[in-house]
């Protein structure tokens, strides 16, 4: 057995900021995320196959979009931010792009994103303790870099 000296699995020292340039110009930076689940991104379909009737495959690339989810506390600070766009875009009943940006020193790789919002939360929910809130977006993974 080995140990893995050059990187850990820390997601606590990563850092999401997030910007609509309709709505802000500056980055945020995102705080009080839930307590075991910050942000995730879903799987992409790159691409797609055909098996033709003489059983040769066939592929070829598809755009494609992704899930972004980021959870947050119900006392979250980030929460007040995503409050005001919703407002924005209902009041305007006009969406805004999102952009994100997605460090993760533990692994050194940072991910640049662009999408828009898609699913909120309908409230706070009371249980024993407030629940933390999603909010989901169908974003383009605009690649990985190392950082």
């Amino acid at each position: 057995m080995r140990t893995n000296v050059e990187k850990t699995l820390t997601s606590a020292n990563s850092v999401l900021l997030v910007r609509a340039p309709r709505y802000n110009k500056q980055w945020v930076k995102m705080e009080g995320y839930a307590a075991d689940n910050a942000f995730d991104f879903g799987q992409g379909t790159i691409g797609e196959t055909v098996m033709g009737v003489d059983g040769v495959q066939s592929g070829g690339f598809t755009p494609y979009e992704v899930d972004f989810n980021i959870q947050l506390q119900a006392n979250s600070p980030s929460r007040s931010y995503f409050d005001g766009i919703i407002n924005h875009i209902n009041t305007n009943q006009e969406t805004v792009p999102f952009e994100f940006s997605v460090e993760i020193p533990s692994i050194r790789k940072r991910y640049s994103a662009s999408g828009f919002m898609v699913n909120i939360p309908g409230g706070t929910n009371a249980k024993k303790l407030l629940e933390s809130a999603t909010y989901s977006f169908k974003v383009v993974n605009n690649g990985a870099e190392d950082i």
